[in-house]
């Protein structure tokens, strides 16, 4: 599949989102209005993190009806047997029996009521790196997706949760769409004392770019153009208007979650390593380290030497 079709929503998906935003004690308002969220599109689907984790996923059925789902756990008790529930208005159903679920929030009523409680929970059970990733796309505006699958290089018969994933995509306010993996200082990827796994996996992010560049650059407008058509003050805060979208050639490695001490004692070691390894010329500036992730959202570091 090209990447381009990935980042499409039919105009009754669009427009079901829009009347639901129009009631105000609706569960997408909350939602289209939340600054804590991030909201990726994907082909006629949605997908909704908050803290980490998958929040809800909607997509449209075949008769234009909105289907809702997300994990049991993330509103009751862990739930090993049934790890997902759909979310009807007023009901819980678990997705496998398909018959009322007893103990969870009930419906998406029930999840309107009880919002701000549920994304909480979340945290409970996400990786630490995902959180990482999930607060600076929510604290810089210039992010426009994250989790970003190149579904089109699928093998066949793969499963869509083997595709690899580049953490975090952004646009420069001059246009330029710069894509951005984020690895915790923890992260045995990073760690070598020659060239480390890392190295391997941002070559292979690097030759996506070049042979799907157009593509890539045609689905993020087509996103663009999906922010100025749905309601709500998320997609509001990140419309923006370019004639042009150039492709930064490199993604970019945000290195975090250090300490003093791991820098002095390591971390050099590690980056002239991936620095051998991606051969970035001298003054490179793609690859990013800062003990803690959250001071890359009160500064430009991202996208120095981008224009």
């Amino acid at each position: 599949m090209e990447f381009s079709k990935t980042k499409m929503l039919a105009p009754s998906f669009i427009e079901a989102l829009n009347s639901l935003y129009n009631s105000e004690e609706s569960w997408w308002r909350k939602i289209a209005d939340d600054k804590d969220v991030f909201v990726l599109i994907r082909k006629n689907e949605m997908r909704v993190q908050a803290n980490g984790g998958l929040l809800l996923h909607i997509r449209q059925d075949q008769q234009q009806k909105l289907i809702c789902k997300t994990r049991g756990d993330f509103i009751s008790l862990p739930s090993k047997e049934k790890p997902s529930v759909i979310l009807e208005e007023d009901s819980t159903i678990d997705e496998d029996s398909n018959i009322p679920s007893v103990g969870r929030v009930k419906g998406l009523k029930g999840l309107a009521t009880h919002y701000n409680a549920i994304k909480p929970r979340i945290r409970l059970f996400t990786r630490k790196e995902k959180k990482a990733v999930q607060y600076l796309a929510n604290n810089i505006k210039n992010v426009v997706d994250i989790e970003v699958g190149y579904e089109g290089d699928m093998t066949e018969g793969a499963l869509r949760t083997s595709v690899p994933r580049i953490d975090m995509a952004a646009i420069t306010d001059k246009g330029t769409l710069v894509f951005f993996e984020v690895k915790l200082f923890e992260n045995k990827e990073i760690h070598s004392n020659e060239i480390p796994q890392v190295v391997e996996q941002l070559k292979k992010y690097q030759q996506w770019m070049d042979n799907n560049g157009k593509d890539i650059i045609a689905g993020y407008q087509e996103q663009l153009n999906i922010y100025k058509r749905l309601k709500g003050n998320y997609f509001m805060d990140r419309r923006k208007n370019f004639d042009i979208i150039g492709l930064h050639p490199n993604p970019r490695l945000i290195i975090t979650g250090f300490d003093k001490s791991q820098r002095d004692d390591r971390l050099s070691l590690f980056i002239n390593g991936i620095d051998k390894g991606m051969d970035w010329a001298a003054g490179n500036k793609d690859l990013i380290a800062t003990g803690d992730y959250r001071n890359l959202a009160k500064s430009n570091r991202l996208f120095l030497g981008l224009k």
